[in-house]
């Protein structure tokens, strides 16, 4: 069967690869909304969204406007890495989970066999 990956990001729309973005609460909102709802994704089997660690404006804006749409076997698969300050950012992500009530399919820990 042929696989297909559907991309969207908001990098697309800068003007440059270096270009930073320095957006609040409300614009950000409503770019997830205009992701979700905007874009045709045509039948999905599945959604993944990339976002930043911890437990900001984008997992808040998530929940609330996927909430009402997952089944019984969607949720969240937490990505980490293995440092101290990334695994104190996952705590709190499967806390923010636990409390929204949105399950927790796995953590995964990347990069755990990288030297520096």
């Amino acid at each position: 069967a042929d696989v297909e990956l559907g991309v969207m990001s908001v990098g697309f729309m800068t003007p440059s690869d270096d270009a930073a973005l320095i957006w609040r609460g409300p614009r950000k909102n409503g770019l997830i909304r205009q992701f979700l709802t905007d874009v045709d994704w045509g039948e999905l089997d599945y959604l993944l969204v990339d976002t930043p660690p911890g437990t900001s404006d984008e997992h808040i804006s998530l929940v609330q406007l996927l909430g009402a749409t997952l089944g019984p076997h969607d949720g969240a698969i937490v990505v980490s890495t293995p440092q101290e300050v990334a695994l104190l950012d996952v705590r709190k992500e499967l806390s923010f989970c636990a409390k929204t009530q949105l399950r927790v399919l796995g953590v995964v820990e990347n990069m755990s066999g990288l030297a520096v």
